[in-house]
């Protein structure tokens, strides 16, 4: 499971109630194998809607300047 599909997932939970909160922080963290701290995981339980969005947004600018910096400069 991707980091994001953590995410969703748990902020699901946690949202729905099947989770307490904390639990699910404490869970994100772990899952995230030194990703996020439990800071990071609480800030992504509690934004886990707009989660995914914002990691492809963030991949693309990456791509995008990989691709930018890799280029022979012209001529």
């Amino acid at each position: 499971m991707s980091l994001v599909d953590d995410i969703e997932f748990y902020g699901r939970a946690a949202d729905a109630g099947d989770m307490p909160r904390d639990a699910a922080i404490r869970a994100l963290a772990d899952a995230s194998g030194g990703g996020l701290t439990e800071l990071g995981a609480a800030s992504s339980i509690d934004n886990w809607q707009a989660a995914r969005s914002r990691y492809e947004a963030i991949a693309k600018t990456a791509a995008d300047n990989l691709r930018k910096w890799t280029q022979e400069p012209p001529r």
